[in-house]
């Protein structure tokens, strides 16, 4: 039986994920970034995360040159840097405060986590390119809740603990 692109994302959207900003940069040292929600933690020795960019991204030829990459998990009250960061022909950091590392990629201010390294590998994936990223440096704000995205919307995390 073959499953449509429809049935498939339907399925897949109840699974609630993060919603982050991918960040590098071009060969110039322009800033370049994405909003990105097929994020996860890949390994912790060596330490590794991983993620998906649809191949039609207008970011993704940057992040396959290989540069430095930065991760922001965003933060409530950071759903608007989700869609600014989605959006085709804008300035995307436009208004955006981001802080520098020591491989000089901006990540988020404010985000609820953050990881900064270097691609270690590409992987087709059909439609998207699976990125694997060594994690050289990273950090959390534990006063702040993440965002999730879950069918085709921005939630709030909830205040409960099981």
């Amino acid at each position: 039986m073959h499953v449509s692109a429809e049935r498939l994302r339907a399925a897949a959207g109840t699974f609630p994920t993060g919603v982050t900003i991918v960040t590098t940069h071009t060969p110039e040292g322009q800033d370049v970034g994405l909003t990105v929600s097929a994020f996860s933690s890949l390994s912790l020795d060596p330490a590794m995360v991983v993620l998906s960019v649809d191949n039609a991204s207008t970011s993704l030829p940057y992040l396959q040159l290989g540069g430095p990459i930065g991760v922001s998990v965003l933060a409530e009250g950071q759903d608007h840097l989700a869609r600014q960061f989605s959006r085709r022909g804008i300035d995307r950091f436009e208004g955006v405060h981001t802080e520098r590392h020591a491989n000089n990629v901006p990540t988020v201010h404010g985000a609820a986590a953050w990881f900064v390294g270097h691609i270690a590998h590409f992987h087709a994936g059909g439609d998207h390119t699976i990125i694997t990223v060594a994690v050289e440096d990273c950090g959390t704000d534990e006063s702040t809740r993440p965002l999730l995205y879950q069918r085709g919307q921005i939630h709030l995390f909830p205040e409960y603990q099981i």
